[in-house]
């Protein structure tokens, strides 16, 4: 006898589809059935900042007064040097140094590059401009600036034997001299080429004629010496003398007052650097990136910052053509970011050092401002996603948007790709990552990492529509209250300076927030979806939401988000108040037409306030019988 299989039933009354936590993050992965409830497939310009709610992500007003024009600035810095805090940045080939009220002022620096990306490392007494192109400037006031180092004489002094003095008779000497800044910061440029000059009889003193300096920097000429015959094999300090404001100066040598072994030698390392591309500080020493040499990183003399001899450099053993495209320096190590992989040069003192490949790593940086520190880690954005470093090994931060950097790199040119900027915002605990490029939108617009979320739920990102070109980030020693942890930004097609999480508008402008949810299926079981209901925060501003029944629209509605409804917090019920502060219902009915397997929801709230939805649920009754079975 035939067993007939019974078939699958299900009460036919009733039901919700709910989405109880909306601020779970994107999810790009999954099927949309698959999506967690609490994740979104599009989720721009929500916050995850409130477990349980979506919140209007802060907005960001104009800091700058006025624009400089319609290009993109080409970098800023916040300085902090041991007298001086301060803003400098870069547009069209000249650099600012805007106020703490966001006023440009005019260029304090003109002639550097106007098309390279400009970089402003720095120490604790002064800080420098590196354009890849130029020789780079320093100041430490951002106001005046000179060469960064001092180029050595382009003559050999003119000596001549006079009368009087205690030389030794018959002795031939070995003149040099050097040009010098003796006010801060102290530097000294190499030794010229020598003249020789003989003491006899009663001319036993050598006269020495120096030709100025025309460095606004020099203030001093410092003359070196040596007694051949004698057999002295080094030039030593014998004195110095003022840098004249015209003509030559004149130093007499009479009495042989260089012999100890502590008196300072004649400069020959003290080289001037070339161009530069983009440098920092790590052990006692300045290290930049060659802009001839992709992969060649040079460095300074140890404690001679101004001091870039020739051959302090390391090649850095790149695979695949990989040059040098960002530098982060971490404890004892500088790890050197190629675009495929990076090099770690460990220093465990400031004399010596080794390049070890990282076997961990799994990717490198698109650019120089594609890193940042977190923590105790690295986050680089590479071609294949945005990781995070420990040292050792790479952890993969954007699987969850692995959809969204696809499209990112397989659509943007590499001239844009190599000015994403990684910023970590310690203050709020947030990655953010300026992309030329987000999905699906095809626009300019931000990644950002919630790490409050992160840290207890699976990885958590959503999206901004800021046009970001580089961030500005105020977190060295601020005196003033309130200036430590903002966060600036400059534009990607003005030149203007933003202050961003600051207000609820667009630099003015209405907040556009956009959600796509998961899609919520009924089974096997076709169903009719009857109403959608939900709670927010009463805001001003427009709520609109979307269903999508088997990906068909059912229209776009309007919820009304004003304070006109009943709240729960006031209205009374009997002799009782409903729990719940701020909190408000809605409910609206949907057409005749939405039936089917799987329904999801779209929204988006346009408006200045900062507007919180806490929930929504489809109510559905389902087929008793799935249908074909």
């Amino acid at each position: 006898m035939a067993v007939r299989a019974a078939r699958a039933t299900v009460a036919p009354v009733y039901q919700r589809l709910a989405v109880d936590d909306l601020s779970g993050g994107l999810d790009l992965r999954h099927s949309p059935t698959l999506v967690p409830s609490n994740r979104s497939r599009v989720l721009r310009n929500w916050s995850l900042q409130e477990q349980g709610a979506l919140v209007v992500f802060p907005g960001w007003l104009s800091f700058s007064t006025t624009s400089l024009g319609g290009l993109r600035p080409q970098g800023a810095q916040r300085i902090y040097l041991s007298g001086l805090t301060c803003t400098l940045a870069a547009y069209n080939g000249s650099v600012y140094k805007p106020d703490d009220a966001g006023v440009w002022g005019a260029a304090v620096l003109a002639g550097r590059s106007s098309t390279n990306e400009i970089y402003f490392p720095f120490d604790r007494d002064f800080v420098a401009v590196f354009d890849g192109t130029n020789i780079p400037k320093k100041t430490i006031d951002g106001t005046t600036w000179y060469q960064l180092g001092i180029d050595a004489p382009g003559a050999a002094p003119t000596l001549a034997a006079v009368a009087g003095g205690s030389l030794t008779n018959g002795s031939t000497y070995e003149i040099s001299y050097s040009y010098k800044r003796a006010a801060s910061p102290v530097h000294e440029g190499n030794e010229s080429a020598v003249a020789t000059q003989a003491a006899a009889g009663a001319n036993l003193t050598v006269r020495c004629t120096l030709p100025r300096s025309t460095d606004p920097q020099v203030d001093t000429i410092v003359v070196y010496a040596r007694d051949v015959t004698a057999g002295e094999s080094v030039r030593r300090r014998t004195g110095t003398v003022a840098n004249p404001g015209a003509g030559s100066a004149t130093y007499d040598i009479t009495t042989k007052n260089w012999t100890a072994a502590d008196v300072p030698e004649a400069p020959t390392d003290h080289t001037v650097p070339t161009a530069l591309v983009h440098g920092l500080v790590w052990k006692n020493r300045w290290w930049a990136k060659d802009p001839t040499v992709g992969n060649r990183l040079r460095f300074t003399q140890i404690f001679e910052p101004q001091s870039w001899p020739t051959t302090f450099y390391i090649d850095i053993p790149f695979e695949r053509g990989d040059s040098i495209a960002a530098l982060v320096a971490q404890g004892d190590t500088l790890v050197v970011w190629g675009q495929t992989k990076p090099y770690l040069v460990i220093g465990q003192t400031s004399l010596d050092f080794e390049v070890r490949p990282s076997l961990g790593a799994q990717a490198g940086a698109v650019g120089p401002r594609a890193v940042d520190i977190l923590e105790t880690g690295i986050v680089h954005a590479s071609a294949d996603g945005a990781y995070l470093f420990d040292g050792a090994t790479d952890r993969l931060l954007t699987d969850d948007v692995d959809v969204a950097w696809r499209d990112l790199i397989g659509a943007s040119a590499v001239a844009d790709l190599q000015k994403i900027a990684v910023c970590y915002h310690g203050l709020y605990k947030e990655v953010r990552i300026a992309l030329p490029r987000t999905y699906p939108f095809s626009e300019p617009g931000e990644l950002i990492l919630d790490l409050h979320r992160t840290r207890t739920d699976n990885v958590a990102w959503f999206m901004t529509n800021r046009p970001v070109g580089g961030y500005l980030h105020w977190n060295g020693n601020e005196t003033t209250t309130g200036n430590r942890g903002r966060l600036f930004s400059w534009g990607l097609t003005v030149g203007k300076l933003y202050e961003e999480r600051v207000g609820t508008t667009a630099d003015g402008g209405d907040l556009v927030c956009d959600y796509a949810g998961p899609a919520l299926s009924s089974g096997l079981h076709a169903a009719r979806f009857i109403d959608l209901k939900g709670e927010y925060q009463p805001a001003a501003g427009s709520f609109v939401v979307e269903p999508y029944v088997d990906g068909v629209s059912q229209g776009q509605i309007a919820i009304d988000i004003s304070g006109g409804l009943s709240q729960y917090a006031v209205a009374q019920y009997g002799s009782s108040l409903y729990a719940g502060a701020g909190r408000k219902p809605f409910t609206t009915d949907l057409p005749l037409e939405a039936e089917g397997y799987t329904v999801w929801l779209v929204a988006t709230y346009t408006g200045k306030s900062t507007f919180r939805w806490y929930s929504y649920a489809f109510g559905m009754v389902p087929e008793a019988e799935a249908r074909g079975l």
